[in-house]
């Protein structure tokens, strides 16, 4: 891929038209029913999990209201009446001044890749041609900005990291590919440290009562354990002083409606781990062409915190992943310690920014500065900690 040229502070501007012939052209739908049909010829081809028809309707279902969100559904195609190349999902979501054109995720999606027609390869000379052909069907907005753009996708190049304003970004995703014995699976993965560690950690588990590894598989488990998770999740970001999403109404019912139409065909399996009946941790995940994505991990505290339940339900996942058959387990984004446990392998991030206006770039430039203050803190861990414990005493005295 060439060098791709520095771009001005705050973002790119807006190019003008080119003066090179149109090699593609773009339509905008509005409607997923409109797409629907080239939508699901697509999504197998090499999509994630994300990309699913299905889990895109139920982001907007349930978060678009609230987000002010409406999808932008870009159909790609050869010039001149040819075939289908490309869809991109993305949305137009209306913040309080401002609009700005995102991939269809409202936060809840942690990778943006288009689906592609099969057995087709786009380089960045024909991604950049696509992109004018898009932007120029594209309503008016402020900033275009998309986020958590992998290289690669189902070992297919993604096209979108091919334009030249995609910028790495500071967050990496990771995962490992998993094949063989599902039993034997996280011997084979793990260094001799961690899995001794790990295996001593078992038996102090094993010793408290019987420990149950459970896929939910009826609505009322799934119920059981997402409240479970709800209520781990909640309790340890309290502790912590860090906002937690699942505690938006829409986006708890987002994710348990996921759970529940994972039952019937859906991506979505939802796991807990118990031990005598006590849940004490919790995971969910997307399945998708031979892919686990594991979305949340959330664990009991107290007494049970000197067990890691969290890496035992995480090696428990990766188990049945693979007695599944699935061949990769993507950790997503963030790279954690416990993750590296598994011998995992990180992947960059890339990050698209568009700026159209003088709020845009306006926009663009705060949001640059939260990201700087983010990135300082990270290096100066006693400041963090006095905000966080400052936040805590905030939260307790508030009201």
């Amino acid at each position: 891929m060439p060098t791709k040229a520095a771009a001005p502070a705050g973002g790119p501007v807006f190019a003008a038209p080119s003066s090179q012939p149109a090699r593609y052209t773009a339509r905008l739908h509005t409607s997923f029913d409109a797409v629907a049909p080239l939508w699901q010829a697509f999504e197998t081809q090499g999509a994630t999990a994300y990309q699913r028809l299905d889990w895109a309707r139920s982001v907007i279902d349930h978060l678009g209201q609230t987000m002010r969100a409406s999808p932008l559904l870009v159909e790609v195609t050869e010039a001149g009446g040819g075939r289908a190349v490309m869809l991109l999902p993305l949305a137009l979501v209306r913040q309080r001044g401002y609009r700005v054109v995102t991939w269809l995720d409202l936060g809840v999606c942690d990778y943006a890749a288009p689906l592609l027609a099969p057995g087709i390869d786009l380089g960045p000379e024909a991604m950049a041609s696509i992109w004018r052909a898009v932007r120029a069907v594209l309503p008016r907005a402020d900033l275009i900005r998309i986020s958590r753009i992998p290289g690669s996708v189902q070992g297919r190049p993604n096209p979108l990291a091919a334009l030249a304003q995609c910028r790495r970004m500071e967050m990496q995703a990771s995962g490992v590919d998993i094949e063989g014995d599902p039993a034997t699976l996280i011997d084979r993965l793990c260094r001799p440290g961690p899995r001794k560690d790990m295996a001593k950690l078992r038996r102090r588990l094993d010793r408290q009562g019987e420990v149950a590894f459970v896929k939910a598989s009826t609505p009322a488990e799934v119920d059981t354990i997402f409240d479970a998770l709800v209520e781990q999740r909640r309790t340890r970001f309290s502790e912590i002083g860090r906002f937690d999403l699942l505690s938006r109404p829409d986006v708890e019912a987002f994710y348990r409606s996921g759970a529940h139409a994972g039952l019937s065909g859906g991506p979505a399996r939802l796991f807990g781990l118990s031990v005598g009946g006590t849940w004490i941790a919790a995971a969910y995940g997307l399945v998708h062409a031979g892919t686990f994505h594991g979305l949340l991990l959330t664990m009991a505290g107290g007494p049970w915190r000197n067990t890691s339940p969290g890496l035992h339900v995480a090696a428990d996942c990766m188990r049945w992943a693979r007695a599944e058959g699935l061949d990769y387990f993507d950790f997503t984004v963030g790279v954690m310690p416990y993750k590296e446990d598994f011998g995992v392998q990180t992947r960059d991030l890339e990050e698209l920014v568009e700026v159209a206006s003088l709020r845009g770039r306006l926009i663009t430039t705060a949001l640059s500065g939260a990201a700087g203050a983010k990135t300082w803190l990270a290096t100066h861990p006693e400041w963090y900690a006095r905000i966080q414990k400052a936040r805590r005493w905030v939260r307790r005295h508030a009201g």
